[in-house]
């Protein structure tokens, strides 16, 4: 039995996890790609993820370039652990942005691992470290996903079942 995917589910599974490989293109065109983690921002028409980071890395750069990125987010599973995680599928565009913003402070505060980033941030500016920035991504309407709210029994039996596609908004795309 598998449950159709909305964006309200999307959104809920995003605000649960926070790791992502987050994949940028860099100045040659070829691909990079970085595990980090993020913290989801939703409203009725819009979906935004945050990442801290400092200026001078790959991912920050790449971004400065050519703000074009695509995420996936694992989703892990609670039983089962050695099967392959669902995942939802992202693209976007990011801008880097001052570590100050406001935005991103508030859901970087909003759950335990992005505090634990902001205390370590913080620390560093103390310290004197001056490339700290947030990356703001925001989401392309388009979401898709592979497993999410499907059994790993029937998607044994028919594996292309397993492939989901939710508008922003909440329309099927």
């Amino acid at each position: 039995m598998s449950r159709a995917l909305t964006f309200e589910r999307v959104v809920r599974e995003l605000s649960t996890q926070h790791f992502a490989i987050l994949c940028t293109v860099d100045q040659n065109g070829r691909p990079d790609s970085a595990g980090v983690s993020y913290g989801a921002w939703a409203r009725e028409d819009a979906l935004m993820l945050y990442v801290m980071t400092r200026r001078h890395l790959r991912k920050a750069r790449n971004i400065a370039d050519n703000p074009e990125v695509s995420l996936v987010v694992p989703l892990q599973r609670r039983v089962l652990r050695f099967v392959p995680p669902a995942t939802i599928q992202l693209h976007g565009r990011a801008e880097v942005l001052d570590w100050s913003d406001v935005q991103g402070t508030n859901v970087f505060r909003g759950f335990w691992m992005g505090r634990q980033i902001l205390g370590a941030y913080e620390e560093s500016r103390r310290a004197g470290e001056t490339r700290v920035c947030f990356l703001k991504i925001t989401l392309d309407p388009v979401v898709r996903s592979y497993g999410v709210g499907h059994s790993v029994w029937n998607l044994r039996r028919h594996m292309a079942g397993g492939a989901d596609t939710v508008r922003l908004g909440g329309d099927s795309a």
